[in-house]
């Protein structure tokens, strides 16, 4: 936590700003996401835990670094795309 914070004073005011309401924004849906769950984890609250998770990390990603490209960005969208085919039938 001290390096995330320290990270954060290093940073521009609005970029630290942005990234605080990125988090913020994520804790909040996912509070929704199990304020609305019924018991136990099936397939769909998964789905809809992981997609909160990786949008979020996501944004924190492209506030970090807005100009540039990162393999963490595909990483994230291979697991995104492994969520949303979870369950499915072939």
């Amino acid at each position: 936590m001290d390096q995330f914070l320290d990270t954060l004073s290093k940073m521009d005011f609005n970029r630290g700003l942005a990234i605080l309401a990125v988090v913020g924004f994520g804790v909040f849906a996912m509070v929704k996401v199990f304020k609305h769950m019924k018991d136990g984890f099936g397939p769909f609250n998964v789905r809809i835990t992981g997609i909160v998770i990786v949008a979020t990390l996501t944004s924190i990603l492209a506030v970090m670094n807005p100009s540039g490209e990162s393999a963490a960005i595909g990483i994230l969208g291979a697991i995104a795309g492994y969520l949303f085919g979870y369950g499915s039938k072939d």
